[in-house]
């Protein structure tokens, strides 16, 4: 049972880890697409 709590709980803060970051670059007019390729908004701003 500990182990189940253990994991979820790393799984939770990882989640969360990905979701700042990407909220963070996107507030700042970065890409947050993981790889900005020709389809992305912020492609042409680069």
């Amino acid at each position: 049972m500990l182990i189940e709590i253990l994991v979820t709980v790393v799984l939770v803060a990882f989640a969360a880890r990905i979701l700042y970051k990407n909220i963070k670059k996107k507030s700042s007019g970065g890409c947050d697409c993981g790889s900005c390729s020709s389809h992305c908004a912020h492609y042409n701003k680069k």
